[in-house]
């Protein structure tokens, strides 16, 4: 009877101390490797509400009051993770690093116990154990490696901060609201926002900053290292360049107001905003420069995955986001994206 008991409480004593060491390492950071990077530089652009990572797109569901979920990267299999609101979402490794919107929330028993409506926040890829990161409103949000930059509200107006996915080490980048869109390989791409609208570049690590092109840009971003821009000098002409400043070359020649590169550098997407060519979402294969429209009319937020291009009908109204999407290479017209809400 005694060795009976014995065993019961080794077998107790076992199973609590197995749940004290899970316990204890569901709280430990999972790092990245250093140049990982969270979603592509051209999705943050445009909100960063949809992000592909390992054959799933976390996205901001616009049938749930843009709550988070994850598809499988066919568009099917949704599951909500969270009853968060998120934009320029970031996936990598263990976590999904994301800025919380949830003012305009209904309120609802999911969200109801939320200390804030705003916030830099990290959850697991199961929308488990979420983490404060920065407890105030902030913008674009990108990650890199094991560190999170980002736009936030300063004392002077808005800065640019990082901070590591652990919550260590948190410090001012830039003095000005300059967009963290373009980073790769610890260089930071952006346009000068105060004095004047140069591109620069500059090193994370020694905080060296160079003048890599001189002229009246906006909207800097990088993909497989080339970097694209619009010149607003030339009535928001699309543009791009190699990283090292050469090879400028000016690729749409109308007013463009937002834009979006395809993961593998094949496809630019585009809206024309009030130029010759009617207002709409177009596309250009970047390899023959071959030019279609998707849809005429006015839109943003466009956002790629290695199949499919995403984007919103512009309207005024709040709460009425409605997303089409179709695939790179198709010639067939843009369906409405309605994904189910759970």
């Amino acid at each position: 009877m005694k060795k009976h008991q014995i065993f019961v409480s080794i077998l107790v004593v076992g199973a609590i101390l197995l749940l004290v060491y899970v316990s204890y390492r569901s709280k430990q950071t999972v790092y990245n490797e250093p140049n990982t990077l969270g979603n592509t530089s051209s999705n943050l652009l445009n909100g960063g509400y949809f992000c592909e990572y390992d054959s799933h797109i976390y996205f901001s569901n616009p049938a749930d009051e843009g709550r988070l979920y994850v598809m499988d990267n066919n568009l099917s299999n949704f599951k909500k993770l969270s009853a968060d609101t998120p934009s320029n979402i970031n996936v990598a490794g263990h976590y999904i690093i994301y800025g919380r919107h949830n003012q305009n929330q209904e309120k609802t028993k999911e969200n109801v116990f939320a200390l804030s409506d705003t916030g830099l926040y990290r959850i697991t890829l199961k929308g488990k154990d979420i983490k404060t990161l920065f407890d105030s409103a902030v913008n674009i949000v990108n990650l890199c490696g094991n560190t999170v930059y980002f736009q936030h509200n300063t004392q002077e107006g808005i800065g640019t901060s990082a901070i590591g996915i652990d919550k260590s080490e948190q410090k001012e980048v830039l003095d000005q609201p300059v967009s963290p869109y373009a980073i790769e390989k610890d260089k930071l791409y952006y346009c000068g926002f105060k004095k004047e609208h140069h591109i620069h570049v500059m090193d994370l690590s020694s905080s060296e900053n160079t003048i890599l092109k001189k002229g009246n840009f906006a909207y800097v971003t990088i993909c497989n290292g080339v970097l694209y821009f619009l010149d607003l000098s030339s009535q928001h002409a699309l543009c791009s360049m190699n990283i090292d400043g050469s090879d400028f070359k000016t690729l749409v020649n109308q007013p463009i107001s937002t834009y979006n590169v395809s993961p593998n550098g094949n496809y630019l997407y585009y809206q024309i905003d009030s130029g010759s060519e009617p207002n709409g979402i177009y596309c250009m294969n970047l390899t023959n420069h071959a030019n279609r429209c998707l849809a005429t009319g006015n839109y943003n937020c466009i956002h790629t995955t290695n199949d499919y291009v995403f984007f919103k009908e512009f309207k005024q109204e709040a709460g009425n986001d409605t997303f089409y999407y179709c695939l790179h290479d198709s010639n067939d017209q843009p369906t409405q994206f309605q994904p189910e809400k759970k």
